[in-house]
């Protein structure tokens, strides 16, 4: 966690999509501290999409490096989604690149 310089949490509303925000440096780490989450990323580049479950009945954390987008939406009410950061938050919006869902199909 020595990388680690922001964190904050998320709680989203219920099946609401929350996409797409990319860096092209920043690294963010994410875990699902309350209910479950989708979790999808688009490499930057090359367009190649991966997509990940995060529940809280399993401590995993997911590591989406820098050239992604990234977005996410939430499996049940009250979820909550912890998100660390290499950056700033300055740093991160020099750093910030979105598309939206028309641009981006989910």
């Amino acid at each position: 966690m020595d990388k680690v310089v922001r964190m904050y949490t998320v709680q989203p509303r219920n099946n609401f999509i929350r996409a797409w925000q990319g860096h092209r440096r920043e690294t963010k780490w994410f875990f699902a501290a309350k209910g479950d989450f989708l979790v999808k990323c688009v490499e930057m580049n090359t367009g190649k999409k991966e997509e990940y479950w995060l529940t809280d009945k399993k401590s995993e954390v997911l590591e989406i490096p820098g050239g992604f987008y990234n977005g996410f939406v939430s499996n049940g009410e009250d979820s909550t989604l912890l998100v660390f950061s290499n950056f700033t938050l300055e740093e991160s919006k020099s750093d910030d690149f979105r598309k939206t869902i028309e641009e981006l199909p989910w």
